[in-house]
């Protein structure tokens, strides 16, 4: 039996959503709410067929969390969420994510994408897979700029961003700069605080 693992601190939902997917479903399915004790359930009981990360959950750290997850489960692990921009899916599969699944997806769609995801396929649904990159950029910012956002967000430094973008430190002092003007801001946190309340990343 396929076995998922539920990684989500909104306790009702996950253990609802584990009994409604092991009862109709077919899967063998365990819960848990925070990232330290999934990563833990992995190293004891061996690589889940797929891995339901909830992107808010206790100790993600934005999505530092995801890249250890997938390390640790060596794939499979999916981006699971009420909200998450394109910027921040497209990101999340840059780092291993074997998919984006909503919350709001009927189970019987989910039973589906898990199936999916466990042939090594990435699963997005449809109607995001339709979006444009540009529908999450009001500001007219450079693709460049929106990567940038996207690991402001993140919490790295300048020359982290740099680093992981291939350009130089003052590159991405030019461009932070210029994310704030075009946003509105006076600074790399106020950045960060509207990108997040605007969900832009």
């Amino acid at each position: 039996m396929p076995r998922v693992l539920i990684v989500d601190d909104h306790l009702l939902l996950s253990e609802t959503l584990a009994a409604v997917l092991q009862k109709s479903g077919g899967f063998e399915v365990e819960a848990v709410p925070d990232l330290d004790e999934a990563l833990a359930r992995i190293a004891s009981n061996g690589r889940y067929d797929a891995v339901l990360l909830d992107y808010d959950v206790p100790g993600m750290n934005s999505l530092d969390g995801l890249a250890r997850a997938v390390k640790a489960n060596g794939g499979s692990v999916a981006l699971f969420s009420g909200v998450a921009t394109w910027s921040v899916v497209e990101r999340a599969i840059e780092l291993g994510a074997a998919g984006f699944i909503p919350k709001t997806l009927p189970v019987r769609t989910l039973g589906h994408a898990i199936r999916f995801i466990m042939d090594g396929e990435i699963y997005l649904p449809s109607e995001f897979m339709l979006r444009k990159p540009q529908d999450d950029n009001p500001f007219d910012m450079k693709p460049r700029e929106i990567r940038t956002l996207a690991l402001l967000c993140e919490g790295k430094q300048n020359k982290e961003i740099g680093a992981e973008i291939g350009v130089e430190e003052t590159t991405v002092k030019s461009d932070v700069k210029s994310i704030c003007r075009k946003i509105g801001v006076r600074n790399r946190t106020e950045a960060v605080i509207k990108a997040l309340k605007l969900g832009l990343c």
